[in-house]
């Protein structure tokens, strides 16, 4: 009988170590977090349930140690097949709920600007390695939406970082960042280090952008209250503001230039990751609305047999396959940077940003179709529909949205020059 294991996985791009960690986060999810996951919408404000899940998740399962030097507690995760395990984990953690998922991952996220080959700053791998690979939970931020902009700054092949309105001045051998974003996951009392995009020099363009780490003890760091939102409540946003933080010098990624050259590759592995997140929703709901049409009897017949239903089914369905071959090749693309590009360049920020649009946008349809079906039941939190279509329609929100995905979309494949 065909389950959600049944939509085509490329098997033979898949890496043991993706099975591996397929089945360990399915057996921990099981067992884990579906026994919970109604309960995670009222511990928004608290994360009393979240934290206890996040450390069984990011430390007891390894997932923070993912891109770490093994020399120092970490996994070590090959260059070549990041971009498949990134998939892997997306899927699996958003077939369970694709808010805990983001939270999980992002703790990763910021860190890719430092350890992952060809890029990788031994010095601040030394530092902070040891803490993400240790046996007390440590969460990582990435802070870059901002309230005058919101999105300009992930637009950097139109905006080229000119509306960052976060400042980082160097005073002796401190930076001195003083801003504020709102919006990060896992910010709030959530995080312990942030990764913030600010700039040196507005007037410079991609050449002032920088990216910074600043530890959420720092003097000067405040956040606020966590956002109440229709969904993703095991996501915990929240406005920081950095007010005059010092942080050492050393504490940026790079410098003039690359920084933003590999914050694109923070945008092409969060197009992956997204359309992971997207990819669990669908096969999730089609697992749910497999056994409601199965058990669903209407006119003396199952649910699944009429054929008004069997036409709405088959878009979930197609959904289902084509997302998940859609996702694994954008898990390959970035993998083999000698036959697609780097992950960084224009072109694979705009192919993935296509699959990121087009999964979570199946995603919100898959979820709606599958509450039309369901009727007055699919409403109820009983069935879970309503919380992946609640939770679903922010994957198609961040990192730009919609809008950006489509602006970046055209601009290259049809040769922009003014978007």
């Amino acid at each position: 009988m065909p389950t959600a294991d049944d939509f085509t996985r490329p098997v033979e791009w898949l890496p043991e170590l993706a099975y591996q960690f397929s089945q360990m986060i399915r057996e921990w999810g099981e067992r884990r977090y579906r026994p919970v996951r109604r309960k995670i919408d009222e511990d928004w404000r608290e994360h009393r349930l979240v934290e206890p899940l996040l450390k069984e998740a990011l430390v007891d399962l390894g997932i923070n140690k993912a891109l770490w030097p093994s020399e120092y507690g970490g996994m070590d995760i090959p260059r070549e097949v990041l971009g498949t395990m990134t998939a892997v984990m997306s899927e699996e953690l958003g077939r369970l709920d694709s808010g805990f998922a983001v939270s999980v991952l992002v703790s990763l996220w910021p860190m890719v600007m430092i350890a992952v080959e060809p890029h990788r700053n031994q010095r601040l791998i030394e530092e902070f390695a040891p803490r993400f690979c240790g046996e007390e939970l440590y969460v990582g931020c990435n802070a870059m939406t901002e309230p005058q902009g919101g999105s300009d700054i992930e637009n950097l092949e139109g905006m080229k970082g000119r509306t960052i309105r976060t400042t980082a001045r160097l005073e002796g051998d401190e930076w001195v960042i003083r801003g504020h974003k709102l919006w990060p996951t896992n910010s709030g009392r959530m995080a312990d280090l942030f990764g913030v995009v600010c700039t040196t020099n507005p007037s410079a363009g991609e050449e002032g952008m920088a990216y910074i780490y600043v530890p959420a003890d720092a003097e000067g760091v405040r956040v606020g209250e966590p956002y109440q939102k229709a969904g993703m409540a095991a996501d915990m946003n929240t406005d920081i503001w950095f007010e005059d933080v010092r942080v050492p010098a050393h504490y940026r990624a790079h410098g003039p230039g690359l920084d933003a050259k590999y914050f694109r590759e923070l945008i092409t592995l969060g197009n992956i990751a997204t359309a992971g997140f997207s990819v669990g929703v669908i096969k999730d709901t089609y697992e749910i609305l497999k056994r409601w049409v199965d058990e669903r009897v209407v006119a003396g017949k199952p649910l699944k047999e009429h054929s008004i239903s069997a036409v709405n089914l088959s878009e979930i369905a197609t959904a289902a396959e084509i997302c998940t071959h859609s996702l694994y090749m954008a898990a390959r693309m970035y993998d083999h940077p000698e036959t697609y590009g780097e992950p960084w360049s224009e072109k694979l920020v705009a192919k993935t940003r296509a699959v990121s649009l087009f999964c979570s946008d199946q995603a919100v349809h898959c979820t709606n179709r599958a509450m039309e079906l369901m009727g007055s039941y699919g409403y109820s939190r009983e069935f879970d529909v309503e919380k992946h279509w609640r939770d679903s329609k922010m994957l198609t929100l961040w990192m730009g949205g919609r809008q950006l995905d489509m602006i970046e979309i055209t601009r290259y494949f049809f040769e922009c020059r003014t978007l």
